[in-house]
């Protein structure tokens, strides 16, 4: 974490769901920028709050943290979180994953692509003071995953059990879980739960989402502690979200992780 005294933290959120509970939680957002950029600030304590709205897939993301990191007015951490594909199978609709690594993931065809370029299994690279870095994972701020680890805990014992769309019939219900996991981000969603299997073995990775990976390498870019909160909307291990199903799970799942990054604002507070 910044030596320096915290005055400004921001948050990239992926899709309109997602933001949507932060208006709950913080009535108070501001619309700041529209163009290209929808960007929302609040005040908490003493700390200014800017929130961007990145739209789904890895070049938004990585878009938008640049955005709103070399605005004028720079954060000195940046946040995200929302909705995320289980492939860790124990994981259940819900259930808060904090991000303790952050990892790109690829199907089986294109890892062998890579693997015959001589290409790490990551794509994890960027360029940093003209040097090329290439590296397997991303760490979640470990100041930050402490904080976010005490609230996540406490929006479980807050929050019912999941009451939406995806939980498996053959499951009792139960409170929600936060664990310390690793997050894997790609342009796609995986279905196939040989696939799952594939990407839990081969990448050691807890969740599916595409954006997280991108979000963290353009903080990490510019030595910017980050830290992303997912929390899962389905699981395709034990059955397949309906079309109609999507957005009510997403938003569900949105709802808890705003709970966890507008309590970790305040811990920061």
């Amino acid at each position: 974490m910044t030596e320096n005294k915290l005055t400004h933290v921001g948050i990239v959120i992926p899709t309109s769901f997602e933001l949507a509970p932060f208006f709950e939680i913080w009535p108070q957002l501001e619309t700041i920028s529209e163009i290209p950029w929808q960007i929302y600030r609040t005040t908490i304590g003493a700390l200014t709050v800017d929130i961007i709205v990145s739209y789904i897939g890895p070049a938004n993301a990585a878009a938008a943290t640049e955005r709103l990191i070399t605005r004028e007015e720079s954060p000195q951490i940046i946040l995200h979180g929302g909705a995320a594909g289980a492939i860790n199978s124990a994981l259940l609709p819900g259930d808060i994953i904090l991000g303790r690594s952050i990892k790109t993931v690829c199907s089986r065809e294109i890892l062998a692509v890579r693997q015959s370029l001589l290409l790490s299994a990551s794509a994890i690279r960027y360029l940093k003071d003209g040097r090329p870095v290439h590296i397997d994972n991303l760490p979640g701020d470990a100041h930050l995953l402490q904080l976010a680890t005490t609230v996540a805990r406490d929006v479980c014992k807050k929050c019912p059990p999941w009451d939406g769309p995806g939980w498996p019939k053959s499951v009792s219900k139960r409170p929600s879980q936060a664990t310390c996991g690793t997050l894997g981000s790609q342009d796609g969603w995986t279905k196939s739960v040989d696939e799952l299997a594939f990407l839990a073995t081969t990448f050691g990775v807890d969740s599916e989402d595409m954006e997280s990976a991108y979000v963290a390498q353009i903080a990490a870019k510019h030595d910017i502690p980050c830290l992303a909160v997912r929390v899962v909307s389905n699981n395709e291990h034990t059955g397949t979200l309906a079309k109609d199903e999507i957005l009510p799970a997403i938003g569900l799942a949105a709802q808890r992780a705003a709970m966890v990054i507008c309590g970790l604002v305040d811990a920061l507070t």
